[in-house]
């Protein structure tokens, strides 16, 4: 681990980012149950387009990287 200490805003970036990653987690891997058991495309479609809208908030978030971390 980095032992430098990190600002309030790299925190909270870096807490924002882990929950967009598992948005994504848990969405696909509902995703890939419902059509597991044989559930409705539109279910699956559901959960596929909240991870694509976590995978968008991702790549808002690195862009706005803070410049400390």
């Amino acid at each position: 681990m980095n032992d430098v200490p990190l600002s309030e805003d790299t925190r909270r970036w870096r807490h924002s980012l882990r929950n967009e990653l598992n948005v994504i987690t848990m969405a696909t891997a509902t995703a890939a149950s419902l059509i597991e058991h044989g559930e409705g495309l539109d279910r699956v479609r559901q959960h596929l387009a909240r991870a694509e809208a976590a995978c968008r908030r991702c790549a808002d978030l690195v862009r706005d990287w803070p410049d400390d971390g």
